[in-house]
């Protein structure tokens, strides 16, 4: 979430961060909605979607085979939500790992923050639109990202071929499995995204993918460690601080 762990990606308005370009691969934001209602049917204007979203994002990693991490409560929901904003600092793909390490240093994170939290792309998706640069004209070459495996390049062409809208998977051996697979593919070459190919190749972040894909007990406690981390990014839970939304999707106002 842009402004932290405010549950700001929840809202849905025109210009909000839900609606970004970066965000259109994101899903279950009526799960959560759902979520919510059941929760203030219970406990009215107690628990914030900043929560149950935090909660959530911990226990789908935990049915994934992911680890289990304590996540403290008490989160305000924010009232700010800018596709702009998130178009312009959330990651795009083709980002420099120096790049990475700054916005990550930004939010007081550091590099193995950086190569652990990527880990998260052993599930989930991407569209082609975001590595079609890699797989026809890298760079301007007119060719394709000659890091990428050849096998998984005639794979994506063949995925990508009818539409930029298509979606791939993030990890292209287990990527219903939370496990170290992404760390073993970017070890063969078969990073989807250019972010995540330079991991391996990068003198800073490199080591750590090589630790972490022959270890997977390693990746599972600094992965549960790393997000608590981020878990405390931007919180907002002082009194005057943001609200705690009726509806995920509005904020209080609106009603």
């Amino acid at each position: 979430m842009l402004q932290g762990c405010d549950a700001s990606i929840l809202l849905s308005h025109k210009g909000s961060e839900r609606r970004a370009k970066v965000s259109k691969t994101l899903r279950g934001f009526r799960i959560i909605d759902e979520i919510k209602a059941e929760v203030e049917k219970k406990c009215p204007k107690t628990v914030s979607c900043a929560d149950i979203l935090t909660a959530a994002a911990r226990d789908a990693t935990v049915v994934a085979g992911g680890p289990f991490w304590e996540v403290p409560f008490g989160r305000k929901d924010g009232k700010i939500s800018s596709a702009r904003e998130a178009n312009r600092l959330v990651p795009q793909g083709h980002e420099n790992v120096t790049t990475l390490i700054q916005i990550f240093r930004d939010h007081g994170l550091n590099i193995l923050d950086l190569v652990v939290l990527s880990g998260a792309h052993t599930i989930g998706r991407s569209s082609c639109d975001a590595i079609n640069h890699r797989l026809h004209n890298f760079n301007g070459t007119r060719k394709a990202d000659p890091s990428l495996d050849t096998k998984y390049l005639n794979s994506l062409k063949k995925k990508c071929a009818a539409s930029s809208h298509v979606y791939v998977d993030l990890d292209a051996t287990t990527p219903r499995i939370f496990d170290t697979a992404y760390y073993t593919n970017l070890g063969r070459n078969m990073g989807l995204l250019s972010t995540d190919q330079l991991l391996n190749s990068d003198a800073r972040t490199g080591p750590f993918v090589s630790v972490l894909a022959s270890q997977p007990l390693v990746f599972s406690s600094q992965f549960a460690a790393s997000m608590v981390k981020l878990g405390n990014i931007g919180v907002l839970a002082r009194p005057n601080e943001g609200e705690i939304r009726f509806k995920c999707s509005s904020v209080n106002r609106a009603y």
